[in-house]
Parts: structure tokens; sequence; C-alpha cells
């Protein structure tokens, strides 16, 4: 429907659309059951024993964890089964059983333990496109305003930023700024190739504080002076996420105390339910 015109769709789903991973999410509904099934805890040898196997799922991307590898080859198996059913495959270049210890990339996420401690990071291949997507947006702009180019990047800084804070993304932050301010700097060369680097600073650069090389510009307005300055992403603050419990459920009035707890921690709150409107969504 666009702007009260129905237009039928004749197959498929839009890409990006919420009904494809709400599909997803139906289809491949019951995964965790069946694995908890096949490895629930027992007793052996008299002793109560804990299969270690876990998946984590996000729409149609999963992971599933396990303490042997040959339980990882017996899973690959009845997940190939289970999706079978449902008229799906695993994919043959994504699905790959490797040790923690070398790492996986899982959303955007490089999951690896680092002399036996567990790190989760931006994936290489995120640092990747994002850098090549400042760098298209960059000189494709290369006759704007600087004003103008920084309410281009801002947005985008800001949401790569909050994606990756609640992680260990201090120093691939600061890293991609570092990139950032070269790009910068030669967007500022190739405007004015006549001019000096001293020049060149003092227009599209300022320094606050201690801090040299910010991209951005001081300017009056009401009497006082201001600056508009481009996002720095290591100046998002780190926040370490609490795992939301497994059985809370933001619809069920039972567990509003626990929400509520939750919140005046500091932690990210409950999320918005349907047909309501809330100010911590």
């Amino acid at each position: 429907m666009v702007k009260q015109r129905l237009f039928p769709t004749v197959e498929g789903t839009p890409q990006g659309g919420t009904i494809s991973p709400t599909l997803a999410n139906a289809t491949l509904d019951g995964m965790e059951k069946r694995l908890e099934e096949r490895y629930a805890k027992r007793y052996m040898n008299g002793k109560l024993y804990y299969p270690k196997v876990h998946l984590v799922r996000y729409a149609d991307d999963f992971c599933v964890m396990a303490d042997k590898r040959e339980t990882l080859e017996e899973i690959k198996v009845l997940l190939t089964e289970f999706l079978e059913k449902r008229g799906l495959t695993l994919s043959q270049e994504k699905t790959k059983i490797t040790h923690v210890k070398d790492g996986f990339d899982f959303l955007g996420f490089n999951v690896r333990k680092y002399n036996g401690t567990l790190l989760i990071k931006p994936s290489k291949k995120s640092q990747k496109q994002f850098t090549e997507k400042l760098h298209d947006i960059i000189f494709s702009h290369k006759s704007v305003s600087q004003q103008v180019l920084i309410e281009k990047l801002n947005p985008v800084l800001r949401g790569w930023g909050n994606y990756y804070k609640h992680v260990v993304s201090k120093r691939v932050f600061s890293k991609t700024d570092h990139i950032l301010t070269l790009q910068l700097k030669r967007w500022s060369y190739r405007r004015h190739t006549n001019k000096s680097s001293r020049w060149i600073k003092d227009k599209y650069f300022i320094k606050i504080g201690s801090r040299d090389w910010k991209f951005g510009f001081n300017y009056e307005g009401g009497g006082k002076m201001h600056t508009f300055v481009l996002l720095k992403l290591a100046d998002i603050p780190i926040e370490r996420y609490i795992k939301v419990k497994k059985d809370a459920n933001p619809f069920d009035p039972t567990w509003d105390a626990y929400f509520e707890r939750r919140q005046k921690k500091g932690c990210r709150v409950r999320p918005v339910k349907v047909g309501t409107l809330s100010e911590s969504a």
C-alpha cells in the first residue's frame, strides 16, 4: 500500500520488508525445541550430564554451539532434516564448523576467544563495507558544502556506532575515525588543489580542547559562538548489555516488575507493544 493505493504483489516478499523476518521466524519456529529434546540434560553413570548445546537465532540466521565437533556434525544432519520438511536447505557457502579460538562471524560481529577470553568485535567484513560506504558518501558529494557533508555522514556514523557499542569496539571506532579523517583530508585537498595544507586545515578542521583535526566549523548564532562538527565514533560510550531472561515476555503483565528493575539499572527496556507508544522504545 502506497499513498492509499494498493499494488498487488505477484510473488515473493520485498527486500527489507517486515514480513520477511516474520515469515522466517514462523517457518523456523521449533528449531530450538528440537535441539532441547535431542540434547536434554540426563543422568549418565549416576551423574547429571548437560550436553552444552546452545542455539542463537535471528530470523533466518543462526549459530549452534557445542563442546564437541562430533556433536555439531550430528546437529548439522538434524537441522538439515528439519529444514527439508519446510522446503529449505542449509547454505553451503555460509555453513561451517569452526572452533571458537578461530572465531566466526555472525550478524556483522566476530566472536572469538583470545587466550581463553571471549571477545565480540565488529567483523572485518563489516568494517570494510562501512569504510567503503563512507568513501562513497564523501566522493559522491564533492561539490557540496562542508555542512551538508557533515549532515550526510553523522546519521550513518551514529547508526553504525550504536549497533556496535555493546561489544568490544573502542579500538575499531578509533581506527575508523582515523580512516575517515584521511578520507576527509583527501576530499578537502581535491577542492583546493592550489592551496597549502595549513590553509586547508584552518578552513575545514578545528581544534576543540586538546583534540585537533576535528572536521567542522564555528559559527555565530544568537550572539554566541557555536560549533558544528562531525561525529566521532570514539566518543560513543561502550555500554555492556545485560541479556533479557529467556522466558521474559513484554506482553505478560507478570513480567512488568522485571522490566522496571532493568530500566532502573540503566538496561535497555522492554520493546514497544503493538498498538501503543512508549518513550522507552
